[in-house]
């Protein structure tokens, strides 16, 4: 049989592990495998091949839900080029907005994981310069949080034992997706691997600080985790975030990184918390990357919750794109002071000084070159 894997033309800065499992599964059963990425000519050391007259199944993955529109053109354009194949679509977004997809393309996606494919190891060699390995330890978490993806996306936790197969010895450095390793039955057996490979890597969802402790801190620091993750989403995690800060330290860690959610629909999510915990992470000295909340099932980038301000959101982004750039807040204390101020009063004033100085600045930038 003749496959055809696609993903559609947003940025990424991962491939998609879900395609490079079905690469392997289909090349195990002998079958003919093409990748395909739209907009793109060399991505990762891939060159798109010339696509051929005829394919058996199409498999077409997709990622957040504001590609929407991108994803349902990639599939009418597969659908209308290949009329005779199988066209399977899957992914978040596909998961997500599955009747919204099933209504403007005529095809049902795949729900969730695809379970045939999951105990596959990714096949990447159809990336040759991608120099990670990706893997999940574990699916699911033990947390249900009302604005999280993973208990519609993952809704049962479970190990995957066999995470050592899909590691490449050529790789540089290991990237975990597990969205809730600290609570897995096999989290010490799993860190006696990781002392074995000896290779860095990353959990780059981030740890539960609620679970963290001195005891897990200390066998992280026998092995090469680097940055070390947590989040502060929520007050339930406000004194554990703090704690792991310390402990982590304490066991000789530097490269601290936090996720601090935002923008969110809960009560407690307004500008006064916002600017709390970012106040709280930059006084223990680590870095902080805010992220903006968007409703699971939004199709646009720029949804603002009841309880902030458009203005006071576009002035944190300016603020993370132009002045600490890569969107995280680095550790310094006078820098952050400058831009966030000195409380929360003073925070939302700022933004709303630098947003209203940026939209001035286009406005001029605007008039002059239309001779206004």
């Amino acid at each position: 049989m003749d496959i055809l894997l696609v993903e559609p033309g947003y940025r990424s800065i991962y491939p998609s592990l879900a395609l490079m499992r079905i690469s392997t599964m289909h090349k195990q059963r002998g079958d003919d495998v093409d990748f395909y990425k739209e907009g793109e000519t060399y991505y990762f050391g891939h060159k798109n091949p010339p696509l051929k007259d005829k394919y058996d199944i199409i498999y077409i993955t997709s990622l957040f839900t504001y590609h929407y529109t991108q994803v349902v053109r990639c599939i009418l354009k597969f659908k209308k080029l290949y009329p005779y194949a199988e066209i399977k679509v899957g992914g978040v977004l596909a998961t997500l907005l599955h009747e919204m997809i099933e209504k403007e393309t005529g095809i049902k996606p795949h729900i969730g994981l695809l379970e045939e494919a999951e105990k596959y190891p990714p096949d990447y060699s159809l990336f040759p310069e991608f120099p990670y390995s990706i893997t999940f330890t574990s699916r699911g978490c033990i947390r249900k949080c009302k604005y999280c993806v993973v208990p519609i996306l993952e809704p049962r936790f479970f190990v995957r034992e066999n995470w050592m197969d899909d590691i490449n010895l050529t790789s540089k450095k290991i990237i975990f997706w597990d969205n809730n390793w600290l609570c897995s039955p096999n989290l010490y057996r799993d860190i006696e691997k990781l002392k074995i490979i000896g290779k860095p890597y990353d959990f780059n969802q981030g740890l539960d600080c609620r679970i963290f402790d001195s005891h897990i801190a200390k066998l992280l620091s026998q092995t090469k985790i680097n940055p070390l993750r947590f989040a502060f989403d929520n007050p339930s995690q406000d004194g554990y975030i703090q704690k792991s800060i310390q402990v982590s330290k304490r066991h000789g860690f530097h490269d601290i990184r936090v996720y601090v959610l935002y923008n969110s629909p809960e009560k407690y999510d307004t500008p006064e918390f916002f600017y709390y915990r970012v106040n709280e992470l930059n006084k223990l000295g680590v870095a902080t990357y805010p992220m903006k909340y968007r409703p699971i099932d939004s199709i646009k980038p720029n949804w603002v919750s009841p309880l902030w301000d458009k203005d006071v959101l576009r002035g944190i982004k300016l603020v993370l794109v132009f002045f600490y750039k890569k969107g995280i807040i680095k550790k310094g204390r006078e820098g952050f002071l400058k831009m966030f101020g000195k409380n929360s009063e003073e925070f939302q004033e700022n933004m709303r000084k630098i947003n209203a100085y940026d939209r001035a600045l286009w406005r001029s930038k605007k008039c002059l070159t239309s001779k206004c």
